[in-house]
């Protein structure tokens, strides 16, 4: 047998016995030639859907509606058509569940020879979306409530996120130029019969107009503009406390289970999140940490939102002309304890406020809702820790410490 034949051989036995099923049509349809596999496919399908054997196209149509169109619109003279398209479609008769699911591959080879490799995939899909429903089901009866604990402080982080933002736009507008507009009217009412002189009665004047008219605008811009971020900041008071008091329903009623997690990739990822509130006040920030921290149990989520807020805390207690501008953390491993130590250079606290700190409602914020330290230590003593807030007076900073058992 001469090597051209042989390799003919070859090529039409790995067709006819090709496990998936394999036909070649012309630009027709018409099917020149159907291996084994796509007779044990496509022959059932013939018969249900009365169709011809002859020609491909009429029974594509049935199970892949437009199918056609799109292999006769194809004008390059090779190319593939058709890549891994996996198509549904429901055989007709009174079972309205007999699905199928078959994926294409359809490929021009040359002209007038276009092959269709098809797969009847319907078994491997079905069992792969028992598996997910039966995954889906365990997951809802074992761990509803503690997705939804993980979601409702996702939903708090992004809310803190937003609040500071707003916090920092408010407080830029306290660095608006409002009142040099203000100034520079004053300034120009002062020299006005110089202005007549210069300018002559008529253009000094329109020139005061304008200025005043500018100065006025901005004033009350700037008015409106502090108004709205105002009541937006109350309108993320009123979602923390609600959300407040959904983790109380959630966390009653969640599992217990709990993962193995790093505080030190914690507060990593809390750093990077609060960065640009950092460089706005150009806040020096330093975190050092022991090379070996060992993991705790605990809800990652939870512990991420304690050590926002105390960050946070931090960052809005430190004015932006302070002379010290500094935040510092420690992560310690010792005597079986992991301490956590944040340092600020803000604005301190005296003893009376001091013995109040956690008590729910109590706040020395203006926009503040009195959560923030109530939930903190709420979540550490879950965790089996204690938190403790300490300052040497107003004006002094605030040290915080957090201890875990190992």
């Amino acid at each position: 047998m001469e090597q051209s034949d042989l390799s003919e051989h070859k090529f039409n036995a790995i067709f006819t016995h090709a496990p998936i099923g394999l036909a070649e049509i012309d630009q027709d349809g018409k099917i020149i030639r159907l291996n084994l596999m796509g007779h044990t496919l496509l022959d059932p399908l013939f018969k249900i859907y009365q169709v011809g054997a002859e020609n491909l196209y009429p029974i594509l149509d049935r199970i892949f509606p437009g199918i056609t169109e799109q292999i006769k619109a194809y004008q390059a003279p090779i190319g593939p058509i058709l890549y891994n398209q996996l198509q549904r479609f429901v055989l007709p008769g009174p079972n309205d569940q007999n699905e199928k699911h078959f994926q294409f591959n359809i490929t021009k080879m040359f002209e007038d020879c276009i092959i269709v490799g098809f797969e009847d995939l319907t078994n491997k899909y079905l069992e792969e979306k028992a598996m997910q429903q039966a995954n889906l089901e365990s997951a809802v009866a074992q761990g509803k409530f503690e997705i939804a604990s993980e979601v409702l402080h996702d939903i708090g982080n992004a809310v803190v996120g937003f609040g500071s933002y707003l916090t920092r736009i408010n407080r830029s507008m306290e660095l608006d130029n409002v009142k040099n507009l203000e100034n520079v009217f004053l300034f120009l009412k002062g020299i006005e019969p110089a202005l007549n002189t210069a300018l002559g009665d008529q253009k000094a004047q329109a020139l005061l107009n304008l200025m005043d008219g500018i100065a006025r605008s901005e004033k009350e811009k700037h008015s409106d503009i502090r108004k709205s971020i105002n009541e937006q900041l109350n309108i993320i008071s009123h979602i923390q406390e609600i959300l407040s008091i959904q983790r109380q329903y959630v966390t009653g009623y969640g599992a217990t289970d709990r993962k193995s997690v790093s505080l030190k990739e914690i507060i990593q990822d809390c750093q990077a999140m609060l960065f640009a509130s950092y460089d706005k006040k150009d806040i020096r920030f330093n975190f050092q940490s022991d090379q070996q921290i060992p993991l705790i149990k605990g809800d990652r989520t939870k512990l991420m939102q304690v050590i926002l807020n105390l960050l946070k805390n931090s960052i809005e207690a430190i004015d932006l002309d302070a002379p010290e501008k500094n935040i510092s953390i420690e992560l310690l491993a010792k005597d079986k304890m992991l301490e956590l130590i944040i340092q600020d250079s803000g604005k301190g606290f005296d003893a009376e406020t001091a013995a109040h700190l956690f008590e729910r409602g109590f706040t020395t914020k203006n926009t503040g809702t009195g959560l923030g330290l109530y939930n903190c230590k709420s979540i550490i003593e879950s965790h089996a820790g204690s938190i403790d807030l300490s300052s040497k007076g107003p004006g002094l900073g605030v040290t915080t410490l957090i201890r875990f058992s190992q």
